[in-house]
């Protein structure tokens, strides 16, 4: 395989179109055409994942944390980001990485988290993210059918814990065939009178391109009309952050030493409102997660474990009447390495490890 079909199997569980404005996904180093030996997925570019992917003859690298951020106006090769650039290059390694999109993905960086703490019913999203569209496509009534099907197929039509939704209304179209078209009803250069169907459903927007296609696919005619447009709302399960139950009710620092435990890794308890509380519905954000602290606040959830929380995260929280545990930033995101290697193994056919690097 190619590194480009390598990297739109990425995309196809973390779609780019869900990434931060300030975020940088995708290939950063590496050329789209080369051929792929084995993909090593590893959290953050270090030296030691280099040096680990040397080893196992790995040269698709994808990563988490982004190698490049912004724009460079220079690559200084004797320090990071420079460094690790020229390397990768010399090496012969594509440079990946699924950042802000994979965090807001379904199936994303939270999601892991929640399962590795052991919490169940972990579907409520703390703050959602993606835009949906409105797709309507024309369509002669004996085709309604293969239509609406192939918009389901491609992820259409789904709203909350229903698939398959559309709506369809019945009218006339017109149109008038010009010397080269071949008209599926009708004869060119006559305008002509139509019973059709208006066929409508919704679509996340980082769908829309294979909802479309799907349904030109499945059209009878040479030219349809279809029209995709935004509306209002989230993709179903994309945006940060899930809210579950922990299997047995959790005082604070009961918490704190679970979320230890699970992750492998100290974590400390920065915001503590009342230490007898017990702890029926936890909120969790693989990442940095101190800016989310309202959303959780403003939520069911009466505790916050996250990374990254700093002084004044822990008094904000604590004011607010919550819980809040820093498990460090690393810490909750490495669960999500295992479960994204998983789901790209589904659809490519070279070798794919997790790296050791726990950082």
């Amino acid at each position: 395989m190619l590194v480009r079909e390598i990297s739109s199997a990425v995309e196809s569980i973390a779609p780019p179109s869900l990434a931060e404005d300030w975020d940088n996904p995708g290939l950063q180093v590496g050329d789209p055409n080369q051929p792929v030996r084995s993909v090593l997925v590893a959290l953050t570019p270090l030296p030691e994942v280099l040096d680990e992917a040397e080893e196992l003859g790995a040269d698709f690298l994808l990563f988490h944390h982004p190698l490049i951020f912004g724009g460079l106006s220079a690559v200084d090769t004797s320090a990071y980001p420079g460094n690790l650039i020229a390397r990768a290059i010399r090496s012969g390694f594509a440079i990946y990485a699924a950042h802000t999109n994979y965090d807001a993905a379904p199936g994303g960086v939270s999601v892991a988290l929640a399962d590795a703490l052991g919490l169940e019913g972990a579907s409520k999203i703390v703050a959602p993210r993606g835009e949906m569209r409105k797709l309507v496509i024309f369509v002669p009534e004996e085709a309604v059918e293969s239509v609406a099907s192939s918009l389901a197929e491609a992820g259409a039509g789904v709203i909350g814990e229903y698939t398959h939704c559309t709506f369809c209304t019945a009218g006339s179209g017109t149109f008038l065939g010009g010397e080269s078209s071949e008209p599926y009803v009708g004869e060119k250069g006559r305008l002509e009178t139509v019973r059709e169907i208006r066929l409508e459903t919704v679509v996340p927007a980082y769908l829309a391109k294979r909802a479309r296609a799907a349904a030109t696919a499945a059209h009878p005619y040479e030219e349809p009309a279809l029209d995709v447009y935004p509306i209002e709302g989230h993709p179903p399960n994309c945006g940060y952050g899930r809210i579950g139950n922990p299997p047995e009710p959790l005082s604070p620092e009961e918490l704190r030493v679970r979320v230890s435990d699970s992750l492998g890794f100290p974590a400390r308890l920065v915001a503590n409102p009342d230490p007898e509380w017990r702890i029926q519905r936890i909120a969790v954000l693989g990442g940095s997660g101190g800016s989310f602290i309202r959303d959780v606040a403003g939520s069911d959830a009466q505790a916050y474990v996250t990374g990254d929380l700093d002084y004044h995260d822990g008094l904000l929280a604590e004011s607010l009447g919550l819980v809040a545990v820093d498990a460090g930033h690393a810490a909750t995101e490495l669960p999500s390495l295992e479960p994204l290697a998983r789901r790209l193994a589904e659809s490519v056919e070279v070798p794919i490890r997790v790296s050791q690097v726990r950082r």
